[in-house]
């Protein structure tokens, strides 16, 4: 009797923690092709950190080893970040009709507080870092832009740092979103289906 009474607790817990809202933070950083996201889901006074493994530990076969070590030799560059928000961008106005559609449903359940977005890049050459400030300038706007054209984000923020006594490129985005499990679980299908839309029409490796 006691382990039943236990059990339904539990049960009903679960079934609350569905419908009440949850706001979770979002923690990315990228830098010279190194990626790390950390979470943290708030739902009453409970708080939950963790650590999302993006390219960490990847047990690869032999066949794709040399693959994968190339492409991890590979520096992302302030060159490769603009190509790379070109990109997106086009793609968003080429698909603008079926992006809506998926965006409008998950809009209905999901709120965006805030969302930042900080560039660092450098090149060998300081004038060459100063004249490409404008251009980091314009892509890390765009790629905000396509955020907040697919969240609504409440607060908006982009700073850029250029860096003139190194070579580098790093970029820290960092977002507050708020929202019910229960519908979370109904849009994971939208969202997946939304990053296979563009993965499957990016053209170049950023």
């Amino acid at each position: 009797m006691l382990l039943c009474s236990i059990l339904g607790g539990i049960l009903l817990l679960l079934v609350l923690l569905l419908f009440l809202p949850t706001e979770v933070d979002l923690d990315y950083k990228l830098e010279n092709k190194l990626q790390s996201l950390r979470i943290r889901l708030r739902i009453l006074t409970i708080s939950i950190s963790f650590k999302v493994p993006i390219n960490e530990g990847k047990k690869q076969g032999k066949k794709n080893e040399k693959k994968q070590n190339k492409k991890a030799g590979r520096q992302v560059t302030p060159k490769s970040f603009i190509a790379f928000c070109k990109e997106l961008h086009r793609i968003y106005i080429e698909t603008e009709d079926e992006w809506m559609s998926l965006i409008c449903e998950i809009r209905k359940h999901l709120s965006c507080k805030d969302v930042s977005l900080s560039i660092w890049y450098g090149t060998t050459n300081p004038a060459r870092t100063g004249i490409l400030n404008g251009a980091v300038w314009t892509a890390g706007s765009l790629l905000l832009k396509l955020v907040d054209a697919a969240l609504l984000a409440s607060k908006k923020s982009l700073y850029v740092y250029p860096e003139f006594n190194r070579t580098c490129m790093c970029i820290h985005s960092k977002g507050t979103f708020r929202f019910k499990m229960i519908n979370a679980f109904r849009n994971i299908w939208r969202v997946m289906k939304l990053v296979r839309l563009f993965k499957s029409k990016i053209t170049i490796e950023f």
